[in-house]
Protein backbone atom coordinates (compact mmCIF):
# COMPACT_ATOMS: atom_id res chain seq x y z
CA UNK A 1 0.00 0.00 0.00
CA UNK A 2 1.45 3.71 -0.85
CA UNK A 3 1.14 6.52 1.40
CA UNK A 4 -2.55 7.69 1.82
CA UNK A 5 -0.66 11.55 1.80
CA UNK A 6 0.38 11.20 -1.93
CA UNK A 7 -3.00 9.58 -2.99
CA UNK A 8 -4.62 12.85 -0.94
CA UNK A 9 -2.53 14.71 -2.42
CA UNK A 10 -3.42 13.35 -5.96
CA UNK A 11 -6.81 13.84 -5.71
CA UNK A 12 -6.89 17.17 -4.38
CA UNK A 13 -4.55 17.81 -7.85
CA UNK A 14 -6.93 15.90 -9.69
CA UNK A 15 -10.18 18.20 -7.78
CA UNK A 16 -8.39 21.35 -9.00
CA UNK A 17 -8.10 20.38 -12.52
CA UNK A 18 -10.93 18.60 -13.07
CA UNK A 19 -13.08 22.02 -11.64
CA UNK A 20 -10.65 24.46 -13.48
CA UNK A 21 -11.59 22.33 -17.01
CA UNK A 22 -15.15 22.67 -15.89
CA UNK A 23 -14.80 26.57 -15.36
CA UNK A 24 -13.73 26.44 -19.15
CA UNK A 25 -15.84 23.93 -20.80
CA UNK A 26 -17.93 26.56 -21.92
CA UNK A 27 -15.81 28.67 -23.99
CA UNK A 28 -14.98 27.92 -27.78
CA UNK A 29 -11.85 27.58 -29.31
CA UNK A 30 -11.63 31.17 -30.27
CA UNK A 31 -12.28 32.28 -26.72
CA UNK A 32 -9.79 29.92 -24.86
CA UNK A 33 -7.61 31.66 -27.44
CA UNK A 34 -8.11 35.16 -27.10
CA UNK A 35 -5.16 37.25 -25.67
CA UNK A 36 -6.53 40.42 -24.66
CA UNK A 37 -2.94 41.85 -24.92
CA UNK A 38 0.68 40.11 -26.46
CA UNK A 39 2.11 40.21 -23.55
CA UNK A 40 -0.74 37.69 -21.47
CA UNK A 41 -1.09 33.94 -22.45
CA UNK A 42 -4.55 33.33 -23.51
CA UNK A 43 -6.54 30.52 -21.15
CA UNK A 44 -5.41 27.89 -23.62
CA UNK A 45 -1.76 28.44 -23.09
CA UNK A 46 -2.04 28.38 -19.28
CA UNK A 47 -3.81 25.32 -19.32
CA UNK A 48 -0.81 24.21 -22.01
CA UNK A 49 1.54 25.60 -19.76
CA UNK A 50 -0.24 23.67 -16.53
CA UNK A 51 0.38 20.12 -18.54
CA UNK A 52 3.82 20.73 -19.68
CA UNK A 53 4.98 21.38 -16.81
CA UNK A 54 3.25 18.57 -14.87
CA UNK A 55 4.10 16.18 -18.31
CA UNK A 56 7.93 16.95 -17.42
CA UNK A 57 8.06 17.24 -13.86
CA UNK A 58 6.13 13.42 -13.47
CA UNK A 59 8.98 12.66 -16.12
CA UNK A 60 12.20 14.01 -14.10
CA UNK A 61 10.28 11.98 -11.32
CA UNK A 62 10.69 9.05 -13.27
CA UNK A 63 13.97 9.33 -14.51
CA UNK A 64 14.84 9.42 -10.79
CA UNK A 65 13.36 6.60 -9.68
CA UNK A 66 15.68 4.33 -11.78
CA UNK A 67 18.07 4.79 -9.06
CA UNK A 68 16.35 5.82 -6.21
CA UNK A 69 19.02 4.23 -4.09
CA UNK A 70 21.66 7.30 -4.93
CA UNK A 71 19.63 9.61 -5.01
CA UNK A 72 19.83 11.93 -1.78
CA UNK A 73 17.22 12.50 1.16
CA UNK A 74 16.15 16.06 1.72
CA UNK A 75 16.39 17.82 5.04
CA UNK A 76 15.48 20.36 6.79
CA UNK A 77 16.85 22.71 4.39
CA UNK A 78 14.94 21.75 1.75
CA UNK A 79 11.35 21.53 3.66
CA UNK A 80 12.19 25.54 4.66
CA UNK A 81 12.61 25.82 1.07
CA UNK A 82 9.80 24.02 -0.63
CA UNK A 83 7.48 26.26 2.61
CA UNK A 84 8.88 29.12 0.96
CA UNK A 85 8.50 27.84 -2.64
CA UNK A 86 4.54 27.01 -1.64
CA UNK A 87 4.31 30.44 -0.10
CA UNK A 88 5.33 32.20 -3.18
CA UNK A 89 3.27 30.12 -5.31
CA UNK A 90 0.02 31.45 -3.23
CA UNK A 91 1.04 35.06 -3.77
CA UNK A 92 0.05 37.34 -6.84
CA UNK A 93 3.38 37.26 -7.55
CA UNK A 94 4.25 36.79 -11.20
CA UNK A 95 7.40 34.13 -12.24
CA UNK A 96 9.59 33.70 -15.03
CA UNK A 97 9.03 30.66 -16.69
CA UNK A 98 12.13 28.40 -16.36
CA UNK A 99 14.31 27.85 -19.30
CA UNK A 100 13.00 23.96 -19.70
CA UNK A 101 9.70 24.95 -20.33
CA UNK A 102 9.04 26.42 -24.21
CA UNK A 103 6.29 29.23 -24.70
CA UNK A 104 3.01 27.42 -24.04
CA UNK A 105 1.26 26.50 -27.79
CA UNK A 106 -1.67 28.94 -28.56
CA UNK A 107 -4.56 27.40 -30.83
CA UNK A 108 -5.65 24.03 -28.58
CA UNK A 109 -9.39 23.08 -28.26
CA UNK A 110 -11.27 22.38 -25.12
CA UNK A 111 -11.36 18.64 -26.27
CA UNK A 112 -7.83 18.49 -26.78
CA UNK A 113 -6.47 20.41 -23.52
CA UNK A 114 -8.69 17.92 -21.70
CA UNK A 115 -7.76 15.01 -23.26
CA UNK A 116 -3.50 16.19 -23.24
CA UNK A 117 -4.11 16.74 -19.44
CA UNK A 118 -5.98 13.40 -18.73
CA UNK A 119 -3.48 11.63 -20.23
CA UNK A 120 -0.96 13.26 -18.16
CA UNK A 121 -2.95 12.44 -15.27
CA UNK A 122 -2.88 8.65 -16.52
CA UNK A 123 0.63 8.83 -16.43
CA UNK A 124 0.97 10.86 -12.91
CA UNK A 125 -1.18 8.63 -11.09
CA UNK A 126 0.58 5.66 -12.43
CA UNK A 127 3.88 7.22 -10.68
CA UNK A 128 1.94 7.87 -7.17
CA UNK A 129 0.81 4.57 -6.77
CA UNK A 130 3.93 2.68 -7.30
CA UNK A 131 5.91 5.45 -5.81
CA UNK A 132 8.58 3.38 -3.49
CA UNK A 133 6.88 3.92 0.57
CA UNK A 134 10.56 3.21 1.71
CA UNK A 135 12.03 6.17 -0.23
CA UNK A 136 9.29 9.39 0.98
CA UNK A 137 12.35 11.20 2.29
CA UNK A 138 14.24 11.11 -1.11
CA UNK A 139 15.14 13.64 -3.81
CA UNK A 140 12.95 13.35 -6.73
CA UNK A 141 12.44 16.67 -8.32
CA UNK A 142 14.88 19.57 -8.76
CA UNK A 143 13.12 23.00 -8.62
CA UNK A 144 14.83 25.72 -10.72
CA UNK A 145 14.55 27.84 -7.13
CA UNK A 146 14.07 25.63 -4.33
CA UNK A 147 16.08 23.14 -5.05
CA UNK A 148 15.46 19.36 -4.18
CA UNK A 149 12.03 18.00 -3.40
CA UNK A 150 10.90 14.90 -2.04
CA UNK A 151 7.54 13.47 -3.65
CA UNK A 152 4.96 14.83 -1.28
CA UNK A 153 7.19 18.38 -1.35
CA UNK A 154 6.45 17.90 -5.40
CA UNK A 155 3.04 17.47 -5.60
CA UNK A 156 2.30 20.46 -2.85
CA UNK A 157 4.10 22.47 -5.24
CA UNK A 158 1.76 20.74 -8.49
CA UNK A 159 -1.15 21.79 -5.97
CA UNK A 160 0.19 25.50 -5.48
CA UNK A 161 1.08 25.85 -9.34
CA UNK A 162 -2.54 25.15 -10.48
CA UNK A 163 -3.59 27.17 -7.66
CA UNK A 164 -1.44 30.14 -8.49
CA UNK A 165 -2.67 29.81 -12.10
CA UNK A 166 -6.20 30.17 -11.49
CA UNK A 167 -6.37 33.50 -10.80
CA UNK A 168 -4.95 34.35 -14.14
CA UNK A 169 -7.63 31.47 -15.80
CA UNK A 170 -10.65 33.57 -14.09
CA UNK A 171 -8.97 37.02 -15.05
CA UNK A 172 -9.26 35.86 -18.33
CA UNK A 173 -12.55 34.42 -17.89
CA UNK A 174 -13.69 38.05 -16.82
CA UNK A 175 -12.12 39.84 -19.44
CA UNK A 176 -14.01 37.48 -22.28
CA UNK A 177 -17.04 37.83 -20.20
CA UNK A 178 -17.70 41.29 -20.41
CA UNK A 179 -15.86 41.83 -24.13
CA UNK A 180 -18.55 43.26 -26.37
CA UNK A 181 -19.85 40.56 -28.18
CA UNK A 182 -20.26 40.40 -32.37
Amino acid sequence: MRTNKLLLKYIELSDLKEKLLLSISNYSQEELNYKPNEKEWCIAQVVEHLIDSETGINKYINFRLKNIHEQPSVGLKNFLKSKVLNNRMQSNQKFKVPSVLSEPEKGADYTTLKEKWDGSRMFLIKTVETFPKEQLSKAVFLHPKAGLLSMNQTLSFLINHLKHHIPQVNNLKTVLDNKPKR
